[in-house]
């Protein structure tokens, strides 16, 4: 059984993707890893972007994230993100009703586990939002949504949502 000291080693000389660590989830997940002491590379479409600055506040930041150019629909700038990482949490996805997202969507996500094994990655962690989730007429509104609920495909296939 490892001690801390071996473990919290290990994490160090692991480096975990965080795809959309621009995210209000995605920085959540970096922050936490960064909190664990892992080392994390964060995808964003433009890694520049003003919206990514909140994450080089982080604490580790300085030592252990870096970010890069990514796109789930860019095949190759997933293999290059991906390179020598020891798992790969994928948040980055369109948030949106509009129904022509849905194949860009899967397409992103396809081309995230295919580019996560090419690589070698040991771990995907695929995340979800409310939407998989909130959808279902026919459940209490006192219901405490856990991993087991999930929307009702016939209601939001009915309402287009």
């Amino acid at each position: 059984m490892a001690n801390n000291s071996s473990a919290d080693k290990q994490r160090a000389q692991e480096l975990v993707c965080v795809t959309g660590a621009g995210g209000f989830i995605g920085s959540w997940v970096v922050k936490e890893l960064l909190h664990r002491g892992y080392r994390v590379r964060g995808t964003a479409r433009d890694p520049a972007d003003r919206k990514n600055v909140h994450l080089h506040t982080l604490e580790g930041a300085d030592e252990r994230l870096s970010l890069c150019r990514a796109d789930v629909l860019d095949y190759d700038s997933l293999r290059a993100a991906f390179d020598g990482c020891h798992g790969v949490f994928h948040v980055a996805s369109p948030v949106s009703n509009d129904v022509e997202l849905i194949p860009v969507a899967v397409e992103g996500t396809r081309n995230v586990v295919n580019a996560a094994a090419d690589m070698g990655v040991r771990r995907l962690v695929f995340t979800s939002s409310y939407g998989a989730v909130h959808m279902n007429p026919n459940r209490s509104p006192d219901t405490i949504l856990d991993e087991t609920c999930w929307s009702d495909y016939e209601f939001c296939k009915q309402t287009g949502v």
